[in-house]
């Protein structure tokens, strides 16, 4: 079986990457951990190890209901355990009277620091601010991130269990599309019309799972994240097959501003 004819031309680096960490796992009978994976990774790489007979796929971000996740690819008798992902979930302490820190800002600051987008997990914002690191990276963030938009801020290494819940809002939907195109995709997410919805695309304001998507007749699929520029985020959770009609039943969640 051609395991690349079941996804986009674009995904064939992640797919090798995780092809060879799989091939590594069954050879050497040990567990290989990723980096952290999107939801779309994620389901690409669950497919892939469905393909090999004495393997399975964990995955831990820190909790269930987070997005990202480090995964480890292991034999089927393996059992992996919390320290196995080497994550760490650090809170960052600033004077929040003084100054309003958004996910945004507290990501654009890590990135400047030059530690890779897949060396991080989710950034949990409330009335505090968590976020989850591959556990190599502590050190170095603790030392070299003292000040976000201006104000000083104190990390600190916290036990999983005290993870706090993002006051973000999910909501969820379910709708009937005439496609899996980007353009109609986004149309129905953003409540307007075709033509402004190919705009925003032909605009460079839409990104799928973080790419730059300029192609109003790309294929939307089960687990993309999709990021609109003055939106928010939508979420496709499922593609529940063609309805009397002949029109596609979708599930998907936004987070709007």
């Amino acid at each position: 079986m051609d395991i690349y004819q079941h996804f986009r031309k674009e995904e064939k680096e992640e797919i090798d990457l995780f092809l060879n960490k799989c091939e590594i796992a069954e050879r050497n009978y040990q567990h290989v951990l990723t980096d952290f994976l999107d939801p779309r990774e994620q389901y690409i790489l669950q497919t892939i190890v469905g393909g090999f007979d004495e393997l399975n796929v964990h995955y831990f971000g820190g909790d269930d209901k987070l997005e990202r996740k480090r995964a480890i690819i292991a034999p089927d008798y393996f059992v992996p355990t919390e320290e196995d992902y080497e994550i760490v979930l650090i809170e960052l302490t600033y004077p929040s009277k003084f100054v309003k820190l958004t996910h945004r800002n507290v990501l654009g600051t890590i990135m400047s620091l030059g530690i890779d987008r897949n060396q991080l997990g989710d950034i949990i914002v409330n009335d505090r601010i968590q976020f989850v690191l591959t556990k190599r990276f502590e050190s170095y963030i603790m030392m070299e991130l003292t000040k976000i938009k201006g104000a000083g801020i104190k990390l600190s290494s916290i036990p999983f269990g005290n993870m706090i819940q993002s006051s973000e809002n999910w909501i969820t939907h379910d709708i009937t599309v005439s496609a899996m195109r980007l353009d109609v995709i986004i149309k129905h997410i953003t409540n307007t019309s075709r033509t402004i919805s190919k705009k925003l695309i032909e605009g460079k304001r839409v990104k799928v799972n973080h790419r730059e998507i300029e192609s109003v007749d790309f294929t939307v699929e089960e687990n993309d994240l999709l990021s609109i520029k003055g939106y928010g985020r939508a979420l496709i959770i499922a593609n529940n097959g063609e309805s009397k009609k002949g029109k596609i039943r979708i599930t998907y969640r936004t987070l709007f501003k």
